[in-house]
C-alpha cells in the first residue's frame, strides 16, 4: 500500500464527522481494513478493531462480490444493500485500495483527496499517444492551477496542465518524459504561472496508479521555502562579501579546532590559494607556533564557552615570525557549542613602532637630561659671569654717579659720563644675555602692574631721546590720547623693553640726518581688553628679505662688520611679544627703511586698581628726608661699599658699614637701624642667612637685598628668607633713594 496514501488519509480524515475507513484488497481475494477514524469508531461503539467493524456490518462477501468485477464500474449496489443501515459509498482511490463511507443518510459523500493541502492530479495514458487526459483533479490542485472544474476528457501536456513557466516547461517535458519511459521514479521542481496570478514554485512527483495507463501528480506550493532559499543565499553571499572585503583574518573551526573555513583576508596573509589547504587540519598540524601550546589552550577555554579579545601572540608567516592580536568566541547552536569562530590582525609595525617610539624616548630622556645638565652648567656660569661683572660695574657706575655729582669742570664731567654711558652699554649687553636665557629656561615672569600709555611713553622717550639727539637724528611721537589717558594692566617693564630694543635698533642703524617715526593706537574701548598698536618707522638703510627670515634668531645682524649692540635685541623682543600673546610684524626693504608694526593686549584696569596704583605712585614719589637715618650697609666688596656709603651720607644718612652676614647679624642685634641694605653673596655667612637670624629678634626693621644675581630664583629667596625688597646691582641712584624713602615715609 502507498504510505503516502495511508498518512494523507490518517491526516486529513480522522476529524472528519463522516465515518471512513481505508480497505485494502489481497491476490487470495481476502482483504483486510487498514484505517478507520473516530466517527466510524464512535459507530461500532467505540470499538477499534477492525474485527468488531466486520461482525457489525456484514459486509466482507459483499465487498468480495464487487472486486471480483470490473473494477472501473460504480459501486452502486452496495449502497442498496447497506442502505438499512446507512447511507454508503465506495470509490477506488488506487488499483487494490478501497475507500469505505459510511455517511448517515442526510449526509454527502465525501472525496477522500479533496480536502488535503496537495494537489493531486490523475491523468489517463494512452502508450504510443503523446496527450494525457486528466481524470481527476482535487481542490488544492484546481486552486495552484486556476483550473475550472476537473477539466476531465480534456488533452494536456503535464507542463500545459500545471501552467508550468515557460522558462521550466522544457525541463519539465523532458522529465515526464524519462519517467513514462520507465526510468525510476523522480521528484521535480519548477515555477508555474496560472493566469492572473504571481509566479509560484512547487515541488511535484509523479505516480502510476495504474502502469502506463493511469498517472497520478502530487505537487506541493513550496513558494515560502524558495524564497527563504533565496534569502538564505543573499545572506550568504553578503556574509561572504564581508568577510571577503574586511581587513581582519576570519577562521572558523570544529570543536576538535580543525579548520572548516577561513576569509579571503586569511589566504591572502598566509599566501594560500584554497581554503580546502586547511580544512580538517589543526594549527599544529600548520606550524605556525614554536610553542602551540598557548594557542590551544586558548582555543579549548573558548570550546567551553569563554570569549577572547586581542590576546597578542607571535605566528610563522611566510619566512619571518610576526606579531598578532587574535579574538575568539564559540560558536553556538541550540544552545551548544559547536565549534568556534576567530579573527586575527598583524601588529608587527605597530609593535615595531612601538618599540622605536621606546627607544626614541630613552634617547629623548637621555639627550634632554643632556640639555638639562647643559643649561644648568650654562645657567651657573651665566649666574657667575653676572655677578662677576656687575660687582666690578657697580663700582664703576656708581663711582661715576659719585663724582658726576660733584662740581667738576666740563672735561671731567664728559670723561665720567662716557664712562657711565659705556657701563651702562656693558650692562644692557650683560642683561640682554641673562633675559634670554631667562625666556629660554621659561624663567622670566610676567608681572602685570598698571600703568598708562602716557607715562611708559614718558619713560621710554627720556631714554631713547637723548640718544637720537646726539647722532643728529629727528625723534617724531604721535600718540592717541585715549592711548596715554587709558589705565590698563600689562607687565610695563616687558613692554617698555620691548619698544625700547625696537627704538634702539631704529637709533642705532639710522644715518645722522634721518627720521625716527613713532605712534601708537588703540581699539576695543568699549571691552574689557584693549589692543594697543604701535608702528616705528625709519628712513635708514633697512633690510634684506634674507635677513628678514632669521632676524630674530640670536646674536643675528644685517652686516658683519657691524660691532653696535650684541644682536640679541630683536630676539628678546620676538620672545617678550609672545610672551605677552602679542603680535610681531616688519616692513623692510635695502634703501627704504623699516616699519616695525607691534600689537599688545591690555587687559583694562578696575576703579579699584586704579586707585590702587596712585596710592602706591604717591608712596614712589615721596620726598621724605633722609637726614639722620641710620642704615647699615652689608657688602663684603669694600669699595663698593664706601661708594654706596659715600652716596648715602651726601643724602645726610648715617652709614655704618658690616662686611659678612655674621657681622651683620651682631650690628643689628646691638643697635637699631631704620633700613638694611643686605647683599646676597658674603662671606662667613650669606644675605639669606643673615636675613633669618636677624628676623627672629627683629621683624620690623625694612631689609633691602642688593645682589648682582638677578635670577627669578635669587629674588624668590630673598622674599622667603624675610627681605622686604630686591635692588639688582648696579645700584640706579635714584631707584634706591624711592626705595629708601618708601620705607622710612613710616617712621620705623
Amino acid at each position: 500500500m502507498n504510505t503516502g496514501l495511508l498518512d494523507q488519509f490518517m491526516l486529513w480524515n480522522g476529524s472528519l464527522n463522516t465515518a471512513c475507513c481505508l480497505i485494502q484488497f489481497h491476490d487470495n481475494n481476502s482483504f483486510s481494513i487498514v484505517a478507520s477514524n473516530t466517527s466510524l469508531n464512535k459507530i461500532i461503539n467505540n470499538a477499534v478493531d477492525f474485527t468488531s467493524l466486520e461482525n457489525f456490518i456484514d459486509i466482507k462477501q459483499h465487498l468480495f462480490r464487487v472486486f471480483t468485477r470490473n473494477k472501473t464500474e460504480e459501486w452502486t449496489d452496495y449502497n442498496k444493500i447497506l442502505n438499512r443501515f446507512f447511507d454508503c459509498k465506495c470509490q477506488m482511490v488506487e488499483i487494490n485500495i478501497c475507500a469505505l463511507w459510511i455517511i448517515e443518510a442526510e449526509h454527502k459523500s465525501t472525496d477522500i483527496l479533496g480536502d488535503i493541502p496537495i494537489g493531486i492530479i490523475r491523468l489517463r495514458f494512452v502508450p504510443g499517444m503523446d496527450d494525457l487526459h486528466c481524470s481527476y483533479m482535487n481542490r488544492a490542485a484546481r486552486e495552484m492551477t486556476c483550473a475550472m472544474g476537473n477539466s476531465a476528457g480534456n488533452a494536456f501536456t503535464v507542463s500545459k496542465i500545471l501552467q508550468v513557466d515557460a522558462a521550466d516547461a522544457l525541463n519539465v517535458e523532458n522529465t515526464m518524459a524519462a519517467f513514462i519511459a520507465g526510468n525510476d521514479a523522480c521528484t521535480f521542481e519548477c515555477r508555474i504561472a496560472p493566469p492572473q496570478t504571481q509566479t509560484r514554485w512547487i515541488r511535484a512527483r509523479p505516480v502510476w496508479i495504474i502502469p502506463q495507463k493511469l498517472l497520478q501528480i502530487a505537487f506541493l506550493d513550496i513558494s515560502s521555502e524558495k524564497q527563504l532559499e533565496a534569502h538564505s543565499r543573499q545572506n550568504q553571499a553578503l556574509l561572504q562579501k564581508i568577510l571577503d572585503t574586511t581587513q581582519a583574518s576570519i577562521f572558523w573551526k570544529d570543536t576538535q579546532r580543525r579548520f572548516i573555513g577561513v576569509n579571503k583576508a586569511f589566504l591572502e596573509y598566509y599566501g594560500f590559494e584554497s581554503e580546502k589547504v586547511l580544512q580538517g587540519k589543526t594549527d599544529e598540524d600548520m606550524g605556525w607556533h614554536s610553542d602551540p601550546d598557548p594557542y590551544k589552550n586558548d582555543e579549548l577555554r573558548v570550546l567551553q564557552g569563554e570569549t577572547t579579545t586581542r590576546v597578542p601572540g607571535m605566528c610563522f608567516c611566510k619566512g619571518e615570525n610576526r606579531h598578532i592580536v587574535a579574538s575568539k568566541s564559540p560558536l553556538m547552536e541550540n544552545g551548544k557549542v559547536v565549534g568556534l569562530v576567530g579573527s586575527f590582525e598583524d601588529v608587527t609595525s605597530e609593535v615595531r613602532l612601538r618599540n622605536d617610539v621606546v627607544e626614541l624616548n630613552c634617547k629623548l630622556k637621555t639627550a634632554l637630561e643632556k640639555e638639562r645638565h647643559a643649561n644648568q652648567a650654562k645657567s651657573d656660569f651665566l649666574l657667575r659671569m653676572s655677578h662677576d661683572m656687575r660687582t666690578p660695574l657697580t663700582t664703576i657706575i656708581g663711582f661715576s654717579d659719585l663724582e658726576l655729582k660733584k662740581r667738576l669742570k666740563p672735561d671731567l664731567i664728559r670723561v665720567f659720563a662716557t664712562i657711565k654711558t659705556c657701563s651702562n652699554f656693558l650692562l644692557g649687553i650683560l642683561s640682554d644675555i641673562l633675559d634670554l636665557q631667562k625666556l629660554s629656561n621659561g624663567k622670566l615672569d610676567i608681572k602685570p602692574t598698571i600703568c598708562t600709555a602716557s607715562i611708559t611713553a614718558k619713560n621710554i622717550e627720556s631714554i631713547i631721546r637723548p640718544q637720537a639727539e646726539a647722532k643728529n637724528i629727528t625723534f617724531i611721537t604721535h600718540f592717541n590720547c585715549a592711548v596715554s589717558n587709558c589705565h590698563s594692566q600689562i607687565d610695563t617693564r616687558k613692554v617698555q623693553q620691548i619698544i625700547v630694543n625696537l627704538l634702539n635698533n631704529a637709533v642705532k642703524y639710522t644715518q645722522p640726518g634721518g627720521t625716527i617715526i613713532w605712534h601708537n593706537d588703540i581699539s576695543g574701548e568699549n571691552a574689557d581688553t584693549l589692543s594697543v598698536t604701535h608702528v616705528i618707522s625709519d628712513n635708514g638703510p633697512g633690510m634684506s628679505r634674507e635677513f628678514q627670515a632669521t632676524m630674530y634668531a640670536p646674536f643675528t645682524q644685517e652686516s658683519s662688520s657691524s660691532s653696535n649692540g650684541s644682536g640679541l635685541g630683536l630676539a628678546i623682543a620676538k620672545k617678550l611679544v609672545d610672551m605677552l600673546n602679542g603680535s610681531i610684524t616688519c616692513e623692510s626693504a635695502p634703501g627704504k627703511g623699516t616699519t616695525f608694526t607691534l600689537v599688545l593686549p591690555h587687559k583694562k584696569a578696575s576703579q579699584v586698581d586704579i586707585a590702587a596704583y596712585y596710592s602706591n605712585n604717591a608712596r614712589q614719589t615721596d620726598t621724605t628726608d633722609l637726614k639722620g637715618k641710620k642704615v647699615l650697609i652689608c657688602e663684603d666688596n669694600a669699595i663698593n661699599s664706601e661708594i654706596l656709603k659715600e652716596l648715602l651720607e651726601s643724602e645726610g644718612m648715617a652709614c655704618d658699614m658690616a662686611f659678612n652676614g655674621q657681622e651683620a647679624v651682631n650690628k643689628a642685634r646691638c643697635q637699631h637701624y631704620h633700613i638694611i641694605l643686605m647683599d646676597i653673596r658674603m662671606p662667613v655667612m650669606d644675605g639669606y642667612q643673615a636675613t633669618r637670624e636677624i628676623r627672629e629678634f627683629d621683624i620690623n626693621t625694612p631689609i633691602v637685598a642688593l645682589s648682582a644675581n638677578v635670577f627669578s630664583d635669587e629674588v624668590q629667596n630673598a622674599f622667603e628668607s624675610g627681605m622686604d625688597d630686591f635692588l639688582e646691582k648696579p645700584i640706579v641712584i635714584p631707584k634706591l633713594l624711592a626705595t629708601l624713602r618708601q620705607f622710612l615715609s613710616t617712621p620705623a
